[in-house]
C-alpha cells in the first residue's frame, strides 16, 4: 500500500528542479508524491488544493488531496502576514497525531545558542549575547571592538552587519544586492539612532567577529550536510569551502559566494595540521545532530557552518534545518539522485515505524 508523501512549501513551484526531481525518485518507491503550500490547507476539511505528482507524465498537475500522512517542510517564514498566516496552519498540522514530518525544525537562534552553550558542543561555539537595546549594543562594540549581529530567525545572509569601532568613529557594513554597503557615524548619538532603528526592526544576537579570511581577505566557512539514510541514521553527505566576496562580509551563496571543493582548499592549506582538526571535526558531526534532537526536535537534514580561524580554532557559526542543496549539485553531481531519494528513504523508514514509537516534535 502506498503512503503519501507531501513536500511543503510557502510559494509551491512546480519548475522547482529539486522538488521535480524527487518526483522522478519516487517513481520506484511506494510513494503518492504531493506539492503544496500551508495557504492550501483546508483544516476544516483536511484538505490541500496544490500539486500531485503523475509518475507517466513525469510532471506536477495541479489537484485537490487529502493531507499527506508525511510531510517535508521546506518553508521558509518572512515577517509579512502571509507567513504568519501559515505558521498557524504548520502548528496545526504538527499538532495532528495521524501526520508526521520528516524533520520539525530548530528554534531561533539564541534558543539554539541558551541550549548548546552547556552542552559538549559549547568549546565551539562562540559567545553570543541577545541585544536589549542600542545601548547594549554600543556597550557590546566599545568592549569588544569588532562584532557581527544578525537577526535571531534570520537566514540566507539576511541583515547581517558589520561593526567595527575605531578612535574616530564606529563604521557599520552590510551586504545588499548591488554589494558592501558602508556608513560611518562620527559620534555614539547619532550611532544611537541608527541602531535603535534597525532593533525595531529586528531582534539580534551579537558575537564578536572572529576572523577567517583568505590571503586576498575574502571571508570563507565549511558548509557540511547531514542526513538521515533509510535506516534513519544520520550520516555526513557532503562537505565543501564556501568563500565570500574580496573584503566581504557573508558567505552566503545567495550572497555572491561560491563554492569550492573541500580537497583543494586543505591541499592549498600547507600551514593547518589537518589530521587532528579533522578528528575534532568528527566529533562535532557527531554529537551535534544527537545533541539537538535531543534538546528540540526529531530531524531529517541539517546544514552546518562552521570557521577555521588564523589560529586554527573551530567554530559553529550557525546550524540549519532547512539546508540548500546547491552544495551537491555545484560539487558532486554523482551524488544527486542520492540526495533526491534521501527524503523518500527517509519517508519509507518512518513508515515501517510504528506510529507510537515516533517522537513529535514542536518547532
Amino acid at each position: 500500500m502506498n503512503h503519501s508523501l507531501g513536500i511543503m512549501t510557502l510559494t509551491p513551484q512546480d519548475m522547482n528542479s529539486y522538488f521535480t526531481e524527487i518526483g522522478k525518485q519516487s517513481i520506484s518507491y511506494p510513494v503518492d508524491l504531493y506539492l503544496f503550500s500551508p495557504k492550501g490547507v483546508s483544516p476544516l476539511n483536511e484538505t490541500v488544493e496544490g500539486y500531485y505528482f503523475n509518475k507517466e507524465a513525469q510532471n506536477w498537475e495541479r489537484e485537490a488531496f487529502e493531507i499527506p500522512d508525511y510531510i517535508y517542510d521546506r518553508t521558509y517564514y518572512q515577517k509579512d502576514l502571509e507567513s504568519r498566516q501559515a505558521k498557524v496552519v504548520v502548528q496545526w498540522l504538527k499538532n495532528q497525531s495521524h501526520i508526521r514530518f520528516l524533520g520539525y525544525g530548530l528554534p531561533n537562534k539564541w534558543h539554539l545558542y541558551e541550549k548548546l552553550k552547556n552542552t559538549a558542543l559549547s568549546p565551539y561555539i562562540p559567545e553570543t549575547y541577545l541585544v536589549t537595546d542600542g545601548k547594549h549594543l554600543l556597550n557590546l562594540l566599545s568592549k569588544h571592538k569588532d562584532v557581527i549581529i544578525k537577526p535571531v530567525d534570520g537566514a540566507h545572509g539576511f541583515a547581517v552587519y558589520h561593526l567595527a569601532e575605531t578612535h574616530s568613529d564606529i563604521v557599520v557594513r552590510t551586504t545588499k544586492k548591488r554589494g558592501i554597503v558602508e556608513q560611518s557615524f562620527p559620534n555614539k548619538e547619532k550611532f544611537l539612532i541608527w541602531s535603535d532603528h534597525i532593533l525595531k526592526q529586528h531582534t539580534f544576537i551579537c558575537q564578536k567577529r572572529l576572523l577567517n579570511l583568505t590571503k586576498q581577505n575574502a571571508p570563507f566557512d565549511m558548509r557540511i550536510l547531514l542526513n538521515k539514510n533509510a535506516l534513519g541514521e544520520w550520516r555526513e553527505f557532503q562537505r565543501a569551502i564556501r568563500v565570500g566576496k574580496e573584503n566581504g562580509i557573508l558567505t552566503n551563496i545567495s550572497r555572491g559566494a561560491s563554492y569550492t571543493s573541500f580537497g583543494n582548499w586543505m591541499r592549498s592549506q600547507d600551514t593547518v595540521a589537518w589530521d587532528g582538526m579533522e578528528e575534532e571535526l568528527t566529533g562535532i558531526l557527531e554529537e551535534m545532530p544527537l545533541l539537538l534532537e535531543e534538546h528540540f526536535s526529531p530531524l531529517f537534514e541539517i546544514g552546518v557552518d562552521l570557521i577555521i580561524c588564523e589560529d586554527q580554532s573551530m567554530w559553529i557559526l550557525d546550524m540549519n534545518s532547512k539546508p540548500g542543496h546547491k552544495v551537491v549539485d555545484e560539487l558532486s553531481p554523482e551524488k544527486a539522485y542520492s540526495m533526491f531519494q534521501a527524503p523518500l528513504d527517509y519517508c519509507d523508514f518512518l513508515a515501517s515505524q510504528s506510529l507510537s514509537s515516533l517522537r513529535r516534535g514542536d518547532y
